[in-house]
């Protein structure tokens, strides 16, 4: 783990600060074959992950502010009660995913495959969403104001049980007359 700068886009990152204050967090982010990333209250605000491995990783109670995270399978992974205000996900398998009382507001997922997954109880105020899998997925008591979503596949995805396809073509009628 280095700096921020000067750094091949192509590492993991961890703001110095980051790494001076979670001293034991390196045990719990280093992957190994058989186990998964758990990272419970760790501080790892604008860290930058690209080309890793973080199927079934557990994010618990900690701070995201401003992650990126790209080019890397994050499927089945589960993020409770983690702030990730301004995250940044591009490029991600985040297949069958558990978000519980996540802080998403300005969050950005491009060509992300969430296809499956769950959302619950999140604020996703100002969040942007565009080339994604949401099919099969369900949001749940999520705040979803001026959220953007844009070429988006819905199939059989649900907000707070409705399907989405009913309500954009709920849309569709009421515009239309």
């Amino acid at each position: 783990m280095t700096e921020h700068e000067n750094t091949p886009p192509e590492e993991t990152i961890l703001p110095e600060s980051t790494a001076e204050e979670n001293a034991s967090a390196s045990d719990a982010e280093a992957p190994s074959e058989n186990k998964p990333i758990q990272a419970v209250q760790q501080n790892l605000r604008g860290a930058v992950f690209d080309e890793v491995d973080l199927d079934c990783a557990v994010f618990h109670s900690s701070n995201l502010y401003c992650v990126a995270i790209s080019n890397s399978n994050f499927n089945e992974c589960r993020i409770e009660e983690c702030a990730m205000e301004n995250a940044q996900f591009r490029n991600l398998g985040m297949k069958h995913a558990s978000y519980q009382a996540a802080d998403l507001q300005g969050a950005v997922f491009t060509d992300v495959n969430l296809l499956g997954s769950t959302v619950k109880h999140s604020g996703m105020q100002d969040a942007r969403f565009s080339n994604m899998n949401l099919a099969g997925s369900q949001f749940q008591n999520c705040s979803l104001e001026d959220a953007h979503f844009s070429n988006c596949d819905w199939e059989n995805a649900t907000i707070d049980g409705i399907p989405v396809r009913d309500m954009i073509s709920a849309y569709m009628e009421v515009q239309n007359s």
